[in-house]
């Protein structure tokens, strides 16, 4: 240690200096309080062995201006003390000294008193440098939490959690959320909804949902359905977290044109849906595993569907909320959590924010809490075609003997390529980077998707739509076209899209093609008006379309659309 000695007495100090070295310390001499300060100041030694009595400045008051200088740095002083000076040590020990020896100094007391100090400071020292670390840790911590809060925001993309459709609550238990809310929607207004929940909480958890972000927002843009949403997330998961880290997920998609409520439930709590008499109509239970835990290839991507014809809320909810416990120990629970929810559709958020609290009181909860609700029961009905958008006779005519073509996009799919490719999220790619389509991609994807299905459906698979109208008929037509499909061994369709320029105005040309035997496109029309709605399958493309035209036997049709006019798809939500 380096120790200041301070003593007017130079018999005294020298005495004490030469003792301090014999044990191998460095002894720093000062004669007066005045020169201590001075010397303190400059050199900053470990210890002060200090008289009381001195000339100048006293000992008591160089003792109180160096310990407020040294301010959170801890400097021992010791009294050197004389008969009759008890009072003023009293004193001086009140403002700040650690301890004091008596004169005549007893040497093998100053010598256990300077071992004692000793071991103290080192480990004042190490408490000081890890207090150094931990600050730094902390603030780095703290700088790191910001990004990944930044990075969440921005993938998460808040403006889109402001659909009309979605209300949603999340409460992390720590600054960083590991669950995470997302909701999009497709080019055919197809709301897509995503629940994760990360393996614990905090930024660990929170880095953990950030890879689905990316997936979620691109494909559903593009129009992709929930099981290839589900095979890139996957891909991204196992390509980014390490070994042993995984992610519950829910994703939903809310399609309002056909009355359907698509789920995959992976890990999650039982997703419900609620009509708006309060009452739980339908349940999802978790049947896949998280994220994470099976390669890609071995994820079970097959979704569960809820047919609706009337309005309600789809529920879901991470296990933070049911699991949260008040202070004797109850959790908050599915059952309590249904009560709640049996209240006008508009109350349902507040109502479970309520009494969730109520529930806790002065505890908090020790998990992230998310909740989703996804209203539904708006539909497409009545679509009707501006008649701004119809295109007159003379002007289709001439479209007809062959318009000013401004570009051309074709697209021949075979058997094999059918099985395969996702085709009109596909073609998607290509529309969104054409600027004059910008305004009109979800009209063109509904069109595009409705076409191209018909073609398949229909023309190549032969399939009959009217057993959907049966109890369980969609179900049962979804796997005949699953089945078609796998061992579909030909066929082609073929798909051109035509940027057209006639008579001053821009229409899009939709022309599909498929080598099947036809299908009577005049009673799908009917069927779809009659027993589906108005604004679904080819009275919704009807409605949409500038003029519609089809060739017998069915396997070749055009669409005109005309650009330059406001969408009518969004004009026909109600």
């Amino acid at each position: 240690m380096r120790i200041l000695v301070v003593d007017d007495t130079e018999a005294v100090l020298l005495l004490i200096s030469r003792f301090v070295e014999a044990l191998g310390h460095v002894a720093i001499p000062a004669r007066d309080g005045g020169e201590a300060i001075r010397i303190w100041r400059e050199a900053r030694p470990d210890l002060v062995l200090m008289d009381m009595m001195m000339p100048v400045v006293s000992g008591a008051e160089a003792a109180a201006t160096i310990k407020a200088e040294a301010g959170e740095t801890w400097v021992p002083i010791v009294f050197v003390t004389g008969i009759g000076e008890e009072s003023r040590l009293a004193e001086a020990i009140e403002q700040g000294a650690d301890d004091y020896i008596n004169k005549p100094v007893n040497l093998r007391v100053l010598e256990a008193k300077l071992k004692a100090f000793q071991r103290t400071l080192a480990l004042n020292r190490k408490v000081r440098e890890q207090s150094a670390k931990l600050a730094d840790y902390y603030a780095r911590a703290e700088e790191e939490k910001r990004v990944v809060q930044h990075l969440m925001e921005q993938m998460v993309n808040a403006e889109r959690l402001s659909d009309a459709q979605l209300e949603y609550w999340l409460s992390p238990a720590e600054s960083l959320s590991g669950d995470m809310i997302a909701a999009a929607r497709t080019p055919g207004q197809v709301l897509h909804l995503m629940l994760a929940d990360g393996i614990g909480h905090g930024l660990t958890a929170a880095l953990n949902v950030l890879p689905l972000t990316q997936p979620f927002y691109s494909m559903t843009e593009k129009g992709y359905a929930i099981p290839d949403i589900l095979v890139e997330m996957s891909k991204k998961v196992r390509q980014v977290l390490p070994i042993g880290r995984f992610v519950a997920v829910v994703l939903i998609a809310i399609d309002e044109a056909n009355g359907c409520i698509e789920v995959w439930n992976g890990g999650m709590p039982t997703v419900l849906v609620v009509n708006d008499a309060g009452e739980v109509c339908h349940r999802w239970a978790s049947r896949h595993l998280p994220l994470g835990i099976t390669e890609t290839h071995d994820v079970e991507t097959a979704t569960e569907r809820f047919y609706f014809d009337s309005p309600g809320t789809v529920v879901a909810y991470s296990d933070g909320l049911i699991e949260a416990r008040s202070a004797d120990g109850q959790s908050f629970g599915l059952q309590r959590l249904q009560q709640v929810l049996n209240v006008p559709a508009q109350q349902r958020l507040a109502g479970v924010q309520a009494d969730l609290d109520m529930h806790l009181r002065e505890t908090t909860h020790h998990d992230d809490i998310s909740l989703v609700l996804g209203h539904f029961g708006t539909r497409l009905r009545g679509v009707v075609a501006d008649e701004g958008r119809r295109l007159a006779p003379a002007v289709l005519s001439a479209l007809l003997k062959g318009g000013e073509p401004a570009w051309q996009y074709a697209l021949q799919l075979g058997a094999a390529e059918l099985k395969y490719l996702n085709t009109v999220p596909f073609m998607m790619s290509f529309i969104n980077e054409i600027q004059a389509l910008a305004p009109y991609q979800s009209d063109v994807f509904l069109i595009l998707t409705e076409l191209f299905t018909n073609a398949l459906d229909h023309g190549l698979l032969r399939l009959d739509a009217g057993q959907k109208q049966a109890p369980g008929g969609r179900e049962r037509y979804l796997a005949a076209r699953t089945n078609g499909l796998a061992q579909l061994e030909s066929g082609r369709i073929d798909i051109e899209l035509t940027g057209l320029r006639s008579d001053g105005r821009n229409v899009l040309k939709i022309h599909v093609r498929d080598t099947g035997a036809g299908f009577d496109w005049r009673a799908g029309i009917a069927v779809a008006g009659a027993d589906q709605g108005q604004g679904t399958g080819l009275a919704l493309v009807r409605a949409l379309s500038s003029a519609l035209i089809f060739r017998d036997p069915g396997n070749d049709v055009v669409a005109y659309y005309l650009l330059d006019t406001p969408p009518a798809l969004r004009a026909g939500l109600s």
